[in-house]
């Protein structure tokens, strides 16, 4: 802990970095809301991101299918359940840290409207969050996007912002047919 905090220039510089850091965060979530609440683009992609209860089948016919229940998993879309989990998951985080954090800046300010357990809580809720967020950033999101099967050692998705198409066929069946058409529309096309 000393080291760190000694790297980051004491304990006032950490304090003035993580107000940096906190702004970009918030900067973003505003670009963020803006961009899908007012492109056709973004908005689309919202939507399309919104759970469904046709993702609770699909979670539960994945499990089936990786616990040996079921002879295919299920097929998805433009988005499947872990990613519209991960993003709400994200979308819920960085309000709940906005929030908290602006409560936990602006302590003397909000103790003239709250009392003082709310802010205690604040404070639990805020740091609580953050190792959340980091536990499953580090587990999780590092699993998913580096050693689960078919993209060891590393997706790069990330990097590129695309899927080959081979790829988009196999991750995303759904969205695949809905660009390209079936596999049996094409068969009949092409006799």
């Amino acid at each position: 802990g000393r080291t760190v905090s000694a790297l980051e220039g004491g304990m006032a510089s950490r304090g003035l970095l993580h107000r940096i850091a906190s702004m970009g965060l918030m900067l973003l979530w505003v670009y963020h809301a803006l961009y899908v609440t007012f492109t056709d683009r973004g908005h689309a992609q919202l939507m399309a991101i919104c759970p469904r209860v046709q993702d609770f089948r699909d979670l539960i016919k994945t499990m089936k299918y990786r616990l040996g229940a079921a002879s295919e998993g299920a097929r998805f879309d433009r988005f499947d359940f872990r990613q519209k989990f991960q993003y709400w998951a994200v979308a819920l985080g960085v309000v709940s840290m906005t929030l908290t954090g602006l409560v936990l800046w602006f302590e003397t300010e909000s103790m003239a409207v709250m009392p003082r357990w709310i802010v205690d809580l604040t404070r639990i809720v805020h740091s609580s969050e953050g190792l959340l967020i980091f536990i499953v950033l580090f587990l999780w999101h590092l699993y998913d996007a580096h050693f689960r099967p078919g993209v060891f050692p590393m997706d790069r998705t990330w990097l590129t912002g695309k899927l080959t198409p081979e790829e988009l066929r196999t991750r995303h069946p759904l969205e695949y047919d809905r660009l390209f058409g079936n596999k049996k529309e094409r068969e009949e096309i092409a006799s």
